[in-house]
């Protein structure tokens, strides 16, 4: 026994003490973060926000941007265990201002789904010939859990999707706990290029405000979401969805998506074909949501959903698509 407490001793020890097998370069003139790796298989996780890396961190896949400055934290991990060290690399710069907009991964949903495998998978449906994609949804777990391809494991609203939706020939971009600074990572490493959608039907920004982002700082991430859809496709209508409504009755979170909702309005013309707000057919006269439009009064079932699909079609119909 005294033996195997020293061998499990030294192995412990020799796991602390593991170097990095990457390293973080540095480029100041693009202000850029490259992760260099000894093996093309290492997984490295990354944070922007100062925090050590966890199995919640994203993967990293491609430089860093971080043109106002900031810190990167990255590290090893086998399965959901960091091994090694972590690795730091400060750029130069005061930091962001707003974290909604400097794109990076996530991990936050990874009991749900891959989200390193989701993005591979679309990228393979936006090849030439793969699909028909004439509206495009992007959003986080609220559109990921309704229904489309790429499919989903938790499906909610298949119902209402096939009745509204898939007559308009559409693809699927929600992923589960996405923030706007994920979906802005998507768009520009490759997930709509190649697609010449007809429209796309924005709904992100509920989950910056848990916590991360103030009703102001979320707006803006979402308006440079529809910034750089109209960048990369100018051809499309851009549907901004209003953040949805959340929790059984109304407090202080459902006033932040109030408040948010009233600056996306006010932006709406700037950044958006149209701009629908669904919160009166969500919520009750008395201020309530119930558990029958939405479960967890968040996540809409398909009752939920249903309201929301013969919205966006009435709007996809007006615009004759």
């Amino acid at each position: 026994m005294r033996y195997l407490r020293l061998f499990s001793l030294l192995t412990a020890v020799l796991a602390a003490a593991h170097v990095a097998a990457f390293e973080l370069k540095l480029d100041p003139a693009k202000q850029t973060v490259t992760v260099k790796k000894d093996a093309p298989t290492e997984v490295v996780r990354y944070t922007l926000n100062g925090k050590d890396p966890d199995f919640s961190a994203g993967v990293y896949l491609a430089p860093i941007e971080l043109p106002e400055g900031g810190m990167v934290k990255a590290a090893s991990f086998d399965g959901n265990k960091r091994v090694g060290q972590i690795v730091t690399q400060e750029v130069s710069g005061p930091g962001p201002k707003n974290t909604s907009l400097v794109p990076l991964t996530q991990n936050r949903d990874w009991k749900s789904y891959d989200w390193v495998m989701r993005h591979n998978e679309i990228l393979a449906l936006n090849q030439p010939g793969a699909i028909q994609a004439d509206v495009v949804f992007l959003g986080d777990s609220i559109t990921h859990f309704w229904s489309g391809e790429p499919k989903a494991k938790r499906v909610a609203g298949k119902d209402s999707w096939e009745r509204w939706i898939a007559p308009h020939h559409p693809i699927n971009l929600g992923y589960g706990w996405d923030r706007t600074e994920n979906v802005l990572w998507r768009l520009r490493h490759g997930e709509i290029a190649g697609l010449k959608p007809k429209a796309f039907v924005v709904l992100i920004g509920t989950n910056n405000l848990s916590g991360f982002n103030s009703p102001a700082q979320t707006a803006e991430g979402v308006a440079e979401v529809c910034r750089e859809l109209r960048r990369q496709a100018p051809q499309a209508k851009i549907l901004l969805l209003a953040i949805l409504p959340r929790q059984a009755k109304p407090d202080a979170t459902r006033q932040r998506v109030t408040d948010t909702n009233l600056l996306l309005k006010a932006q709406a013309p700037q950044i958006a074909d149209a701009y629908l707000d669904l919160t009166d057919k969500l919520v009750e006269a008395d201020g309530s949501i119930l558990k029958e439009t939405m479960n967890d009064y968040l996540h809409p079932t398909n009752k939920g959903y249903d309201v929301m699909g013969a919205a966006i079609d009435a709007q996809l119909k007006a615009w004759s698509l």
